[in-house]
C-alpha cells in the first residue's frame, strides 16, 4: 500500500470531489469496522491533498516570482519551486553576510544533487 504524504500512514485509495469547477484529491485511509445503532460500518479517514491543477488562488501571490504551488499528489513540485526560486534569486541583488549564506547552502545542495546524480548513472543499465 502507498504511504500518504500528508499522514505518513499507508492508504486504501485516492478520491476526488469536485466542488464547483475545481476537483480535490484526498488520500482514504480504512480504519477498519464499527457497529453503530446495530449495523455494521466501514469506518474511513481521509487526508486532504490538495486540488488537482494547483492551487490557483494562493498562486496568484506569487506571480511575480512565476511560482505556482501544487498539491502533495504532485511528486515534482520541490524540484519545480526550486527551478522558479533559482531563476528568481539569480535576479535579486542579494549582498552581504545573506549573500554568502545562501551561497554556502546552494554549494551544499549542488553537492548532494551531483552525488545522487553519480549513483544513478552508475547504478544504470543504460549509461552513455
Amino acid at each position: 500500500m502507498p504511504q500518504c504524504p500528508r499522514c505518513g500512514l499507508e492508504y486504501s485509495y485516492v478520491k476526488e470531489k469536485r466542488v464547483g469547477g475545481r476537483v480535490y484529491v484526498y488520500a482514504v485511509h480504512y480504519m477498519g469496522y464499527e457497529k453503530v445503532n446495530g449495523r455494521v460500518r466501514k469506518r474511513i479517514r481521509e487526508c486532504y491533498l490538495g486540488p488537482k491543477e494547483g492551487y490557483k488562488y494562493v498562486s496568484t501571490m506569487h506571480s511575480r516570482e512565476g511560482l505556482v504551488l501544487k498539491g502533495l499528489t504532485d511528486p515534482d513540485r520541490m524540484v519545480d519551486y526550486l527551478e522558479v526560486l533559482a531563476s528568481h534569486i539569480e535576479e535579486l541583488d542579494v549582498r552581504g553576510d545573506r549573500a554568502l549564506m545562501l551561497a554556502t547552502r546552494l554549494e551544499g545542495i549542488a553537492r548532494m544533487l551531483r552525488e545522487k546524480a553519480k549513483e544513478a548513472r552508475a547504478s544504470s543499465p543504460f549509461q552513455p
